[in-house]
């Protein structure tokens, strides 16, 4: 039986603009080098229309729909994004229909919940090796107050763990809860995509095993059954304990016994793989769970270097009149990425944006430096 994967991870405003980038695949080039671009055509939305761009449209929902009159904190969690999948082995044994079935059992599961009208996206990706779905929810409470920690609090987490696998149980699937509590050695994300092929290559190697057990057996059945009175034979003069038998009796006890060490031998090693493999798989469900866990701090490390660059952006407009631009802030996922991007209220012509970006500023404890400059050691430091 496989396991469900359930994941969630806090995003806020400025998340919503990269993530939406990436998961409605808004761009050709994708640092996952899992994604098939090719096959991108065939990831569906299972709420389409609800959300055409995450940072935007999102925001708008929580503004028309909050019951308190403040505004909302600009550190405040928007959405709490669930990836919800499974191995590829669970996925092979299922068709297109099912497969979608499969992700939108669960969302029911969240709409239940949560709130139908919450879940602003459920984004099914089947271009990367292993199908799944990112669903976001917006995290509005009963009074239609906007908090995370509330609605998904640690009793709400782990009811999802505990209840969803046997909600896809009851609508048919051959699912089971992950692991709850086991040794976990944390992995780099090279590390893990490393024992993911090495998964693949055990899977491939128990399939032959599997091939060559399955002729032993066809040819153990082609074998007819043998009466032990059919054997003729009869005792030797020099030894009580050897007899002499027919040359094709002894050339088929030979191939049975043959045949039937070869199946022996192929039924146990099968065991031992199999083991293996189960050990693997748990090892990648734990390791996948960590990686989940090293996303957030990155996340919170992306939220930093966003508010760095924010802060840069209105200190420029302010003392320039002219911010940074737009190509800079898509970059740092600040802006929606478009064909061609709306020019900003601030900017000037582009003869007069060069000349204030090559002017002197005495920013940096009185030292001058252009803007191009400024904001190139200010990346070369938050790189560090």
């Amino acid at each position: 039986m496989s396991y469900l994967v359930a994941n969630m991870q806090k995003l806020k405003a400025d998340n919503l603009v990269g993530l939406g980038n990436h998961d409605q695949r808004r761009t050709q080039h994708h640092k996952n080098t899992d994604i098939d671009v090719d096959r991108s055509g065939l990831n569906y939305d299972l709420v389409a229309g609800r959300t055409n761009h995450f940072k935007t449209d999102i925001e708008a929902y929580i503004n028309e729909h909050k019951t308190s009159q403040r505004a909302v904190r600009k550190d405040a969690v928007l959405v709490n994004e669930w990836i919800i999948s499974s191995d590829s082995n669970f996925f092979a044994d299922l068709t297109a229909a099912d497969t979608r079935k499969y992700f939108e059992t669960a969302k029911n599961y969240f709409a239940e919940k949560f709130g139908e009208e919450n879940i602003r996206y459920a984004i099914v990706h089947l271009d990367e090796s292993t199908p799944h779905m990112h669903m976001g929810i917006v995290p509005f409470d009963d009074e239609h107050k906007l908090s995370a920690k509330r609605v998904f609090n640690r009793t709400a987490l782990r009811d999802i763990q505990d209840q969803l696998p046997t909600y896809l149980q009851q609508h048919g699937f051959n699912i089971q809860r992950g692991v709850q509590e086991s040794e976990r050695k944390s992995l780099t994300v090279p590390e893990y995509k490393a024992m993911r092929e090495d998964l693949k290559k055990a899977t491939l190697q128990k399939q032959e095993i599997q091939a060559e057990l399955e002729d032993a057996r066809k040819r153990l059945a082609e074998l007819k059954p043998c009466d032990q009175q059919e054997i003729e034979s009869k005792p030797t003069f020099l030894s009580k304990d050897k007899v002499v038998v027919r040359k094709s009796d002894l050339h088929d006890l030979e191939s049975r016994a043959a045949v039937s060490d070869i199946y022996n031998q192929q039924q146990n090693r099968l065991k031992l793989d199999n083991q293996s493999l189960n050990y693997q798989l748990l090892e990648v469900k734990d390791n996948n769970y960590d990686l989940s866990k090293k996303n957030e701090k990155l996340q919170k490390l992306v939220d930093t270097l966003q508010g760095i660059v924010r802060s840069v952006d209105r200190f420029l407009q302010r003392k320039l009149g002219v911010g940074l631009p737009n190509e800079w802030l898509e970059r740092a996922g600040l802006k929606e990425l478009s064909k061609k991007a709306p020019q900003r209220p601030q900017e000037r012509s582009e003869g007069q944006h060069d000349e204030l970006w090559s002017k002197p500023l005495n920013l940096v404890y009185g030292f001058n430096l252009t803007a191009d400059e400024y904001w190139s050691c200010l990346m070369a430091v938050s790189q560090r």
